[in-house]
C-alpha cells in the first residue's frame, strides 16, 4: 500500500515542479525587464545623476562650487581660449559678485539711457543679480599692449564678451544682467560697456552655444567667419554704451549708460 501511493502522487509532484519552475522563470523575465526599462527611463530623466548636465556643446566645461567661484572659473575658462597673433592671451578678465569697478566701489543700480518719440530718459535697473567683467589688456589703462587696435580687434573683444554672458547666464540661473568693461584704446581711458540682459539673450540661451558660436575655437582677430561676424554684431552693437558713474538718491553708486555716439 505504501508503494502504491508513493506511486500515485509522483505526476502530482513533478506537475507542481514543473509549474514552479515556469513561474519562476516569468517572475525573472519581468524583474529583468522591469531593470532594464527602470534604467533606459532615468538616462531620459534630466534629474537622473550622470545623465544631467550640460550637453556636449557646452564643451564639457561646467563651473563648480559658490556662485561667485563659478562666475571667476567661467571669466579663466572663456579667457584662456582667446588668443592674440603673438600667441598672448587678447585680454584678461575679472569678475565680480556683487558688480563693481576696479575694486573701487560696489555698484548699487543701473541707469540706462532709452529715446522714444525724440525724448531721453534714463530706466533704473537694480544692479542685484548682477555679474560685471573687466576686459583688461596689460598695457596701461587696461589697454591691449600689443599689436594695433582694429574694427576686426574691436568685434573679437565684443565676440568675447557675448560668449561670457551667454556661459554667465547658462550656468547661473539667477544672473539676470552681464556688464562688461571694454579695454579702452592705448592712450586712452576706458569708456565703453556691453549691457547684457538674460531676456534679450533668451534666443540664444534656447539653443547649444554652438549653434550661435560655431568656431568652437575663437578665432584670431582678422580670421572671423562672415557668419560670426554677422551674429556677434546684431547680438552686441545695441548692447554697447558708454557709461559714467553718479550717485544715486539713496546714495548709492549707479553705473550710468548712454549711447556709444555721446561724447
Amino acid at each position: 500500500m505504501a508503494d502504491g501511493v508513493i506511486q500515485g502522487r509522483r505526476p502530482h509532484r513533478s506537475k507542481f515542479l514543473l509549474a514552479y519552475f515556469v513561474l519562476a522563470a516569468i517572475v525573472g523575465v519581468a524583474v529583468a525587464a522591469f531593470l532594464v526599462f527602470a534604467q533606459t527611463d532615468s538616462t531620459k530623466d534630466p534629474a537622473a545623476g550622470a545623465a544631467s548636465g550640460p550637453p556636449a556643446a557646452w564643451n564639457g566645461f561646467r563651473p563648480q562650487g559658490f556662485e561667485a567661484d563659478q562666475v571667476h572659473q567661467i571669466a579663466t575658462y572663456i579667457s584662456s581660449t582667446y588668443h592674440l597673433p603673438d600667441g598672448h592671451e587678447l585680454v584678461a578678465v575679472k569678475a565680480s559678485i556683487p558688480p563693481s569697478y576696479q575694486n573701487a566701489f560696489v555698484i548699487t543700480d543701473y541707469a540706462v539711457s532709452v529715446s522714444s518719440g525724440g525724448q531721453s530718459s534714463y530706466d533704473v535697473i537694480p544692479a542685484a543679480n548682477s555679474v560685471t567683467y573687466e576686459l583688461c589688456g596689460l598695457g596701461p589703462q587696461c589697454s591691449i599692449a600689443s599689436g594695433t587696435p582694429s574694427i576686426a580687434r574691436s568685434r573679437l573683444l565684443r565676440r568675447e564678451a557675448l560668449e561670457l554672458a551667454l556661459y554667465t547666464f547658462h550656468f547661473e540661473p539667477s544672473i539676470q544682467t552681464v556688464v562688461t568693461y571694454m579695454p579702452p584704446a592705448p592712450g586712452d581711458k576706458a569708456s565703453y560697456v556691453l549691457l547684457f540682459i538674460r531676456s534679450q539673450l533668451a534666443g540664444a540661451l534656447a539653443r547649444p552655444i554652438t549653434a550661435t558660436l560655431p568656431e568652437t575655437k575663437p578665432p584670431l582677430p582678422n580670421a572671423m567667419s562672415a557668419t560670426e561676424q554677422s551674429t556677434v554684431d546684431g547680438l552686441t552693437a545695441p548692447d554697447l554704451y558708454r557709461f559714467s558713474f553718479t550717485r544715486g538718491q539713496d546714495g548709492g553708486v549707479w553705473l550710468v549708460f548712454n549711447p556709444p555716439t555721446d561724447s
